[in-house]
C-alpha cells in the first residue's frame, strides 16, 4: 500500500498541472509579526481547520489578519498562556487586540476552501507562508499545482508543506470495497462459528451477576460549574449547556450523549466540542466504539 501511494505522489509531482485563475482570500500578517506558521487541516466533509500561529512585537497594541475563507466557524483567538483574546472581524479581517501577548494562536473551520467535482475533491488557497497541508485519512493526491517543500506520510493520512503563493490540491478518498468485503466475510464468518460459545459465556456471567450481593455506590465526582463559569468568560450559551450536561453526568459522558442533548448538527457538536478542547475545558478520549468527553480535573471539586 505504502508502494503504491509513493508511487502515486512521484506521478503526481512529475505531471504537475498548471493551476487555473480563482481568487481565494489571502492569509496576511502584518505590524508587530515576526514570524508565523500555518497549517489546514482537510476533513472528509469538506471543512478545513485552520492553524494560523503568530510571533509577536508585545509592545504593539493590535495585529490584523485577514482570514482564510468566508466563513469563519468556532473562531478562536487566544495568546501563548491560552487566554481569549478581544477580536474584531469585518469582511474577512480580522483585528486582535494583543498588547503585551508575545503569541497568538488562531484557529477556525471554514467551508470555503474546497470543492467538490464528482469524486474529486479540489483545495484552493493562497498564503503569504510556506503552510502545512495535512490530507483526509485514506487519501490519494491527483495532482498538485507546485512542488511541495516536503511530503510525509504517516497512519494512511499524507501531509505537505507548501509554499508560500497559490495552493490548489486535487485529491480523491479511496474506499477499498475489496479489502471491506473481504473484511466483512471474514467477521460473517468468524460471528457465525463463535456465536455459541458466546452466548454459553454471556448467560454464565448473567448467572453469576444475579448471585451477587449489591455493590455499595461508590462516590461520584462533582464539577465546580460556578468556578468553571467565572473563570471561563467567553463562552457561549451552546457551550455552557455542554458544560452543565457533563456537570449531571459527573463531568464525563459520551459524545454521542451530547450529540442528542444538543440537537444540532453533528458537525457543529463536533467543533463546539473541540473548541473547547483547545481552551483546555474538557478532554476528548478516543475508544473504540466513541468518543469520551471529560471535564478536565482542574475544574472538578476535590
Amino acid at each position: 500500500m505504502m508502494v503504491k501511494r509513493a508511487g502515486a505522489i512521484l506521478g503526481t509531482l512529475l505531471l504537475l498541472l498548471a493551476a487555473p485563475q480563482f481568487s481565494p482570500t489571502l492569509v496576511l500578517a502584518n505590524g508587530p509579526v515576526t514570524s508565523e506558521s500555518l497549517t489546514l487541516t482537510v476533513y472528509l466533509d469538506g471543512f478545513v481547520l485552520i492553524n494560523h500561529e503568530l510571533e509577536l512585537n508585545q509592545t504593539y497594541p493590535s495585529v490584523n489578519v485577514t482570514l482564510l475563507g468566508e466563513a469563519h466557524e468556532d473562531l478562536l483567538v487566544v495568546d501563548e498562556k491560552s487566554l481569549p483574546l478581544d477580536y474584531s472581524v469585518a469582511t474577512g479581517k480580522a483585528v486582535i487586540y494583543s498588547l503585551n501577548a508575545t503569541q497568538i494562536k488562531i484557529s477556525y473551520f471554514t467551508p470555503d476552501l474546497t470543492s467538490k467535482t464528482g469524486k474529486y475533491w479540489t483545495l484552493s488557497a493562497n498564503v503569504s507562508t510556506n503552510a502545512r497541508v495535512i490530507l483526509p485519512e485514506d487519501t490519494s493526491i491527483m495532482s498538485l499545482n507546485n512542488v511541495p517543500e516536503l511530503i510525509e506520510s504517516s497512519n494512511d493520512q499524507v501531509s505537505l508543506i507548501m509554499p508560500s503563493g497559490t495552493i490548489e490540491i486535487t485529491y480523491i478518498a479511496e474506499h477499498s470495497l475489496y479489502q471491506q468485503t473481504q473484511s466483512y466475510e471474514t467477521w460473517h464468518l468468524i460471528a457465525i462459528v463463535s456465536f455459541p460459545i458466546i452466548a454459553s459465556i454471556a448467560l454464565a456471567l448473567w448467572f453469576l451477576r444475579r448471585k451477587k450481593p449489591p455493590q455499595p455506590k461508590e462516590l461520584t465526582d462533582e464539577v465546580d460549574v460556578d468556578k468553571l463559569l467565572e473563570r471561563e468568560k467567553y463562552l457561549r450559551p451552546e457551550e455552557v449547556q455542554v458544560i452543565r450536561f457533563l456537570a449531571e453526568k459527573h463531568g464525563t459522558a459520551f459524545e454521542a450523549e451530547l450529540y442528542e442533548k444538543l440537537d444540532l448538527p453533528r458537525t457543529t457538536t463536533w467543533h463546539l466540542l473541540k473548541r473547547l478542547e483547545k481552551m483546555e475545558i474538557v478532554d476528548i478520549q478516543k475508544s473504540r466504539r466513541q468518543n469520551i468527553v471529560s471535564i478536565r480535573k482542574k475544574y472538578m471539586k476535590k
